[in-house]
This record gives structure tokens, C-alpha cells and sequence, in this order.
């Protein structure tokens, strides 16, 4: 109990010095925030007035008290551009990084066990396997994505070039995201079977007469900690946003809105977004955390 209540004040620890150092960063950017907002030729009363409404006027550990305040009761208000609610923007710019993330995922599952397969089916050619998806690994997203968009949208017609109209719509960008992923999680298979297989614990089953499912069911056993450790931190990863996928192929996530936010200096929105962004590594970490600490009794 106490090293959970440990856990728990490191993450909210995490959070606040995250947003305090975006809000100083933030306050040393050059520029007016209000004159960008109300534009080159505003005449100064309408920038005074805006900087007012702003608080920009007040002092800046007043403003940083502020922001600490709003971010820790969630009230975010509204966009200084569109006046819309910070919440309804970001719930739904979330839901669309979910969708992403978890179809990423679930392809890098299926094409990571493909991998692990073919590491597991051919021995012999493991030095040839391993020079292919470090190929693939290696491929940036963005021209990886863009050959995409040349082969299968604009060439063959068969996905949309961008956007999220259509269930269609996510399948190049999820693919995209998946190839360097499915090659992490195929590789860390096969290291984690290798090591099993080479235990004293596997000869153990062995000598005992485990075969089948009983000897799969502990090769799972013994590989899933590891695994959850990579989905973990592929899950943090597509969950922050990944903001040169989403630019490339139009995709409306919370990566792309925190770039379009801190480009116009939408304060609300920025700390939303950060605070969005941090708490969701933060929640990830600690949950696989606790998971691997449930299945493998060592870290306990």
C-alpha cells in the first residue's frame, strides 16, 4: 500500500513539474500572443482590450498559479480562436488518436507474431530475416507513408489519400505506424522465447514430461511480461500523437492539434494538450507497471 501511494505521488509529481516547465516555455516564447490573435493591423486599444481579457496584463506568477488552478480542476475554458470548448475539441481529436492507436497496435501484433513465426520457423536463415526488417524498421514514416499514398491511393484507388471520412481512412496511417512497431515486437519475441529455451527452468518441463500446450503455456507465461513492457510503451507512443503521420495524411489527432495550438498560441488548448498527452504516459506506465508486477511474481 505504501509503495502504491509511492506510485501515485510520482505520477501527479510528473504531471506538475510537465506543466510547469510547458507554462515557462510557453511565457519565454517571443512574440504577443494578442497581437497575433487580433491580427497585424488591430489597433492597439483592441490588443490592450484582448491582452486584458487574456490575462496577459498580470503578473506572471499569477498567471502560473492560474494555470496550475485550471489545470487541476480540468477547466480548461475555451479556445482563444474558435471559442469553442477546450473539452468538446479535445474529446473528440482523442477519440480519433484511440482509433489510431489501437488499430496501429493490432497490426503490429499480427505482423510482429508473423515475424516471430518466421524466426521460429526458419533457424537457418535468422541473419537474412534480421537484415529484411531492419530494412523495415529503418524506413522513415513519412516516406513510408507517402509511398503509400502513391501505390495504393493515387496509383491502385484503393484507400483515400487523407482524412478520416471513412473506416478506409485509417487503414494507411494505423499501416504506416505498425511496420517499425511489428518489427520491435517480433524481435522481442523471439529474443524472449531464445532465452526461454535456453533455462534451466524449460529443461525442468522437459524432464518432467510437459509437452504441447503445456510447454506453449508457459513459453507465453515467461515472454508476456516483456510484451507488455513493448505494447506499454507503443500504446504511450501512438497515444501522444505522432504528429508527422497525422500531418502527412491529414489525420485530425491530438498530435496535429497540439502542433496547430502551439503554432497559434492557443493557451488553453496547449496545456489541454500537454496535460492530455503527459497523463495518458503517465496512466500507461503505471497500469502496465502493476500488470507485469501480476504476472511475473520477480518483480514483485
Amino acid at each position: 500500500m505504501v509503495k502504491f501511494a509511492g506510485d501515485v505521488f510520482k505520477a501527479v509529481l510528473t504531471l506538475f513539474l510537465i506543466i510547469t516547465a510547458v507554462f515557462f516555455i510557453i511565457s519565454a516564447m517571443p512574440g504577443d500572443p494578442a497581437r497575433l490573435i487580433a491580427g497585424d493591423f488591430a489597433p492597439p486599444e483592441e490588443v490592450e482590450k484582448l491582452r486584458k481579457e487574456l490575462n496577459l496584463d498580470k503578473p506572471l506568477l499569477q498567471r502560473y498559479i492560474q494555470t496550475i488552478i485550471s489545470v487541476a480542476t480540468l477547466n480548461f475554458g475555451n479556445s482563444l480562436y474558435t471559442n469553442q470548448k477546450v473539452k468538446d475539441i479535445l474529446k473528440e481529436r482523442l477519440k480519433n488518436t484511440f482509433i489510431l492507436a489501437f488499430s496501429s497496435i493490432s497490426l503490429a501484433l499480427i505482423f510482429g507474431t508473423f515475424i516471430f513465426l518466421l524466426y521460429f520457423k526458419f533457424r537457418g536463415a535468422e541473419d537474412i530475416i534480421t537484415t529484411i526488417t531492419t530494412i523495415l524498421w529503418s524506413i522513415p514514416n513519412f516516406w513510408l507513408g507517402l509511398m503509400l499514398i502513391i501505390v495504393l491511393s493515387v496509383k491502385l484507388k484503393i484507400f483515400p489519400v487523407s482524412g478520416f471520412d471513412s473506416p478506409r481512412g485509417i487503414f494507411l496511417p494505423a499501416l504506416t505506424l505498425s511496420v517499425s512497431l511489428s518489427v520491435v515486437t517480433g524481435r522481442f519475441m523471439k529474443n524472449l522465447s531464445d532465452e526461454f529455451l535456453n533455462s534451466d527452468f524449460y529443461l525442468f518441463l522437459k524432464a518432467k514430461g510437459v509437452r504441447g500446450w503445456g510447454r506453449i503455456f508457459h513459453i507465453i507465461r515467461f515472454i508476456m511480461p516483456g510484451i507488455m513492457t513493448v505494447i506499454g510503451i507503443q500504446a504511450g507512443v501512438l497515444l501522444s500523437g505522432t504528429v508527422i503521420t497525422e500531418t502527412l495524411f491529414s489525420f485530425p489527432g491530438i498530435g496535429l492539434l497540439t502542433v496547430e495550438s502551439v503554432i497559434s498560441r492557443d493557451f488553453p488548448l496547449i496545456y489541454a494538450c500537454v496535460f492530455t498527452i503527459s497523463s495518458l504516459w503517465v496512466m500507461i506506465n503505471f497500469t502496465v507497471d502493476k500488470i507485469i508486477r501480476m504476472l511475473d511474481p520477480r518483480m514483485r
